[in-house]
């Protein structure tokens, strides 16, 4: 489909006209979803191009916004249609992105997506959200409905519960120039004890067994998901497989009975979902009453909407047991290294190694093994490189890049000049990354659930106890005991979470299909939601980590709470002028910059206590603004930060400027100019600051690491004699001297892409969309030199491979299935390399990334 700026519907007079060529520009990628389906099901034929929509780039800018608002009360026209405004996603709305539907489309497809309901009143942030659900990408399940039941939402208040909140006080302060006293609000931290509201099911629910089986079927598994994200018209939520009909007949329950007061045969069931899932509850309950539920289906079956599946759990053989930490996680914990601090304090002319083992902190320590990995693949480890490149077991392979494709076919294109410049260039990325926190640890991401025997103990209509204890967490794929569980964004220690992983009787008997599934099940007598960023369990994640050094590093904290969670815009009427509102009100995201923020203050360094307690309370508040912020696009409130704390924006930590290389450079020129100017006064305040965080640390470590330890392997090989038809003449110069010259100029095209790509913030699918029809365009103009694509191709990959600094992306993405036709003709076939995974270390395994593998050169027979 077409994603634009509004720029150039302006610059058009909102009557833009592109042809065949310019639109190609403008295309994106987008995966299958509940309203790309009605628009087939309405148009009546399949399309590979949704020309009914378009979708609208336009942050926030307030030079622009007349032109905006004009745009969302009248629309524009493209190639003679007019388009209106129609909605957007969460995640659209965070970019600045409306999707406009052409006219002729939008009656009828927008009371599908009301479900034929029309809404007078409502919190129009809120609505919205509800009703653009089913833009979300996500797999249809066809031809199969199961049977749901809703059932009410759980609710209960855990008594005196110690924490951190906001509080907001009015304070004076005399005006300078006028001497007048004046008065303000001041959000300040405080700490008591408060009773505070849970939610401990809110946003999952269960299914049984056939549900599982037909939706992973579909899903094209090679196991049974047992937890799958549900996108239904007003649906939203996470449901996990539980035997609940063996647990019902253990309980003698034989019905249940739903919100609407109806009962129901649990042998009849396939799924026992709720009202935080069924985001349309209200509605619908307002609307029909007690015949709610059933209206919703029949207006579901009458549009002949599909189930969706946006996101299910995955098998750990299909995992690494090792993930990348990130600086969030990595700076809310006690990581400080004592000798590091002392030698930033001391400014002693006494050299300090960083890279002694004696001088080694946490943060070095757990760095250790991503270096000790990284060097194996500088070096040219077969094993390692091979991993890196992405393969798990050979025998049992879809290999996604050509490169990789070569390399298991013959090992001898581990030296090909293309190759290794991929391979350089990946591992240049990692090691970048490392510099801001991205290093492997123990642990990975699991998807949060609700305890399911309490679940459906409340769903019987029984006392609801659960099967899980305060701090208490039950998962299948770690050891048990104690764990730290990290949840994004994070900006206050207070957000790690410590638990323990158990097992039990109850988890025992109902729960074995857990095992070796990324399904976390949280307990209902703590604040492990409201703790880790108001998590809900309708497919948030958490990382659970078991690295020691991490579960030692935990700062205890009180937990900081928004008590007025609940909090939501107006209600008003839902009209043309107040959605205009809405849609003019929210179209930027401020995450990024609360965590930046947070990030600058967690990494200043304070001896005094009273300075202490300031960056702690900040951060503390810092927890709430991100809270606000994540929660803005259906509440409709967020808070702005005042200059006090925007401040800390202007000089970020030096290990962050590594993940922005444009303030990077600004920060070394700033020194460079610097050293010139002699008086101390007239120096100019850098845009980044040292200090002897535990992050910036790692950015010098990591940094002295790759300059002592950094040899790369640069052997190449020819590999013209592996990669070329040997029997098409390539001797015409005159055509060779065409195809090197469009192959630079695809270089110098692809080169200002890329640049484009890297400064742009749009999502990765738009940008390679691009890229692509770069390959595709310079591909049609080579065609025109010879039109046997297969004698092209060694045209091509002659040209390419004549010169070392030739760029290679052309021959490798537009002709790589003929490279890899002849690398295999031209491979014997005496032997070739196997890696399988095993189950237990020996002394002929390899260790990479939590599991263990064996690489057999085999000889074939």
């Amino acid at each position: 489909m077409v994603k634009i700026p509004i720029k150039l519907i302006i610059d058009n007079n909102s009557d833009l006209k592109l042809d065949t060529d310019q639109q190609q520009e403008y295309l994106i990628k987008q995966s299958n979803s509940l309203l790309f389906d009605q628009i087939e099901r309405i148009r009546g034929s399949r399309s590979l191009h949704i020309s009914e929509f378009i979708l609208v780039e336009a942050k926030k800018n307030p030079k622009l916004q007349d032109k905006l608002e004009c745009l969302l009360n009248d629309g524009f026209y493209y190639n003679g249609f007019h388009y209106v405004r129609f909605g957007k996603s969460a995640s659209q709305g965070k970019d600045g992105i409306t999707a406009f539907i052409n006219i002729d489309y939008y009656e009828e497809l927008y009371m599908i997506t009301q479900m034929d309901i029309t809404i007078d009143e409502c919190v129009i942030s809120k609505y919205e959200a509800q009703r653009c659900l089913v833009f979300s990408n996500c797999t249809l399940i066809p031809d199969y409905i199961p049977n749901i039941v809703i059932i009410g939402e759980y609710e209960k208040v855990l008594k005196n519960q110690w924490i951190k909140y906001v509080v907001e006080k009015k304070k004076e302060f005399i005006d300078k120039d006028t001497g007048n006293t004046k008065k303000y609000k001041a959000r300040e931290i405080e700490e008591g004890y408060h009773d505070i509201p849970l939610s401990p099911f809110d946003g999952f629910g269960c299914h049984e067994e056939s549900f599982m089986e037909i939706t992973s079927a579909i899903l094209g598994l090679d196991y049974n998901a047992i937890g799958s994200q549900i996108r239904m018209p007003f649906i939203k939520g996470f449901s996990v497989y539980v035997p609940f009909k063996e647990i019902f007949a253990e309980m003698e329950v034989t019905e249940i009975t739903d919100i609407y007061g109806i009962k129901h045969n649990v042998n009849s069931i396939d799924c026992i979902w709720n009202t935080s899932m069924f985001k349309g509850h209200k509605i619908f309950n307002d609307k029909y009453g007690s015949d709610a539920w059933n209206q919703y289906m029949n207006t579901f079956k009458k549009y002949n909407f599909k189930l969706g599946i946006s996101k299910y759990s995955h098998h750990v053989k299909d995992l690494n047991l090792m993930s990348k930490m990130n600086f969030q996680y990595l700076q809310c914990l006690d990581l400080w290294n004592p000798k590091y601090i002392e030698n930033y304090e001391n400014k002693s002319d006494v050299h300090y190694d960083i890279l002694d083992e004696k001088n080694h902190g946490k943060i070095i320590n757990l760095a250790n093994y991503s270096t000790n990995l990284f060097q194996k693949i500088i070096s040219g480890d077969k094993f390692y490189t091979y991993k890196f490149l992405g393969i798990s077991d050979t025998e049992d392979y879809d290999a996604d890049s050509r490169y990789v494709e070569a390399a298991l076919i013959n090992d001898n294109m581990l030296h090909d000049m293309a190759l290794k410049k991929y391979l350089h260039q990946k591992l240049k990325k990692s090691i970048n990354q490392m510099k801001y926190g991205k290093i492997y640890v123990e642990g990975f991401y699991h998807t949060l659930v609700g305890d399911i025997i309490g679940y459906l103990e409340y769903a019987a209509g029984k006392e609801v106890v659960g099967c899980l204890k305060e701090k208490e967490f039950y998962c299948d794929t770690l050891p048990k005991g104690k764990v730290l569980s990290f949840r994004s964004p994070l900006v206050c220690p207070s957000e790690v979470n410590d638990v323990n992983l158990v097992e039990n009787d109850m988890t025992q008997k109902w729960l074995s299909h857990f095992k070796n599934q990324d399904i976390v099940m949280t307990n209902m007598y703590d604040l492990s939601l409201p703790q880790q960023g108001g998590a809900d369990q309708d497919g948030d994640s958490v990382y659970l980590c078991n690295n020691p050094i991490i579960i030692d590093a935990k700062i205890d904290k009180p937990i900081i709470i928004d008590i007025e969670d609940k909090a939501t815009a107006h209600v008003k009427k839902y009209n043309k002028q107040n959605i205009t509102e809405y849609e003019l009100n929210s179209r930027d995201n401020r995450i990024g910059e609360i965590t930046n923020v947070a990030t600058s203050i967690e990494n200043k360094y304070a001896s005094n206590p009273e300075l202490k307690k300031v960056y702690e309370d900040f951060a503390s508040l810092l927890r709430v603004f991100q809270g606000k912020e994540i929660d803005f696009l259906k509440t409709g409130l967020r808070w702005q930060m005042n200059k006090g704390l925007r401040k800390y924006l202007k000089q970020l930590p030096l290990f962050l400027l590594y993940n922005y290389p444009q303030k990077l450079s600004t920060y070394y020129k700033l020194k460079q100019k610097n050293k010139k100017i002699e008086d101390p006064k007239d120096k100019i305040k850098l845009n980044g600051y040292r200090s002897p965080s535990p992050m910036n640390e790692l950015c010098d470590y990591i940094n002295a690491w790759e300059r002592k330890n950094i040899l790369w392997d640069n052997t190449v090989y020819d590999t013209r004699c592996l990669i070329m038809d040997s029997s098409i003449d390539v001797s015409d110069k005159a055509k060779m001297r065409q195809v090197k010259h469009l192959i630079n100029k695809f270089a110098v095209e692809w080169r200002e892409k890329i640049r484009e790509k890297e400064h742009k913030n749009s999502n990765g699918d738009s940008d390679d969309m691009n890229l692509d029809l770069v390959i595709e365009k310079y591909k049609g103009k080579l065609s025109e030199i010879e039109n046997d694509e297969r004698i092209l191709s060694n045209y091509v990959i002659a040209a390419s491979y004549s010169n070392g600094a030739t760029n290679k992306t052309l021959v490798w993405k537009g002709y790589g299935d003929y490279i890899i036709e002849n690398l295999k003709r031209s491979t014997p076939l005496s032997r070739h390399t196997t890696i399988e995974e095993v189950p237990y270390k020996t002394s002929d395994t390899y260790e990479y990334l939590g599991k263990y593998y064996k690489m057999i050169e085999v000889e074939n027979v």
